[in-house]
């Protein structure tokens, strides 16, 4: 499965390279949200993992608004320290289809990606 990971925090994205590698998946990486848009058409990736709160002009909610308006159908699941009231619902009203809160729970992400690639195995 070829995974788009948009993350500037680097413990968290070797987390996720970890988790990837020992489910025999590709994560390609971007660190903002401009060039996860600018590229994403190309990636033909199986499923997109958005950091909220990104460095510069785009973050990962207004990156899932454009990719979702451009017509990008992929999965998109938000990672957020956000885990408040109505955070949630912020994620899905922005096209993502679901959020997993920071830290990361390793048990959730692996179960998250064994979904998926069963999605795009048949």
């Amino acid at each position: 499965m070829r995974i788009v990971y948009v993350e500037d925090n680097e413990i968290n994205l070797s987390l996720i390279q970890r988790i990837a590698c020992a489910g025999r998946h590709l994560v390609i990486h971007y660190t903002d949200g401009q060039s996860a848009l600018d590229n994403c058409a190309n990636d033909q990736a199986d499923l997109i993992l958005v950091d909220v709160q990104l460095q510069g002009k785009l973050d990962g909610l207004e990156l899932t608004r454009h990719l979702r308006a451009a017509g990008q159908q992929t999965p998109i699941i938000a990672l957020t320290a956000y885990a408040m009231t109505g955070d949630r619902d912020r994620c899905l009203e922005a096209g993502c289809n679901d959020y997993i809160s920071k830290p990361l729970p390793v048990p959730q992400v692996v179960r998250l990606f064994e979904h998926y690639a069963s999605l795009t195995a048949k």
